[in-house]
């Protein structure tokens, strides 16, 4: 997973949560195990784009199953039995502590699943949305003005 921060937000508590958190597995980790009960929990990238989300405690859908896998489940779920103490959240308390280094990256998992794109075709389609990020848009100021 290639992202500094993660948009995180709840649905269905009592007093639903609005965060900007670190992006690593411990922090993720730490709001889910903070949260067992919230109906819903979801992450994704600060551009919107889907990474994962949480029904009552459990990892419902996460489109980066290779980082599933590695390093969240890992954590998790030492955090959920009790072998491993809960941290502290690391989140951010005003977006403007965010630099141009912390901008949101493409992401490096298949965000457009639910769009129809494969994981088979996703390499392509993120390389092809790669080079049209890096191309010059030409500006006809005429009609800017219109």
């Amino acid at each position: 997973m290639n992202q500094k921060y993660l948009a995180v937000y709840t649905l269905g508590l009592d007093e639903d949560i609005q965060l900007c958190i670190k992006a690593d597995a411990e922090n993720i980790a730490a709001i889910i195990a903070k949260y067992p009960f919230a109906p819903k929990i979801t992450m994704e990238t600060l551009d919107g784009h889907f990474l994962l989300n949480i029904r009552l405690g459990f990892i419902d859908k996460c489109y980066d199953q290779k980082y599933l896998a590695t390093q969240l489940i890992p954590v998790l779920a030492s955090m959920q039995m009790g072998e491993r103490d809960i941290p502290e959240i690391v989140a951010l308390t005003d977006y403007a502590e965010l630099t141009t280094e912390d901008t949101p990256l493409l992401p490096d998992w298949n965000a457009w699943r639910d769009y129809g794109i494969t994981d088979e075709d996703f390499l392509a389609f993120r390389k092809s949305l790669l080079e049209m990020e890096n191309e010059p848009v030409e500006v006809d100021s005429e009609e800017m003005d219109r």
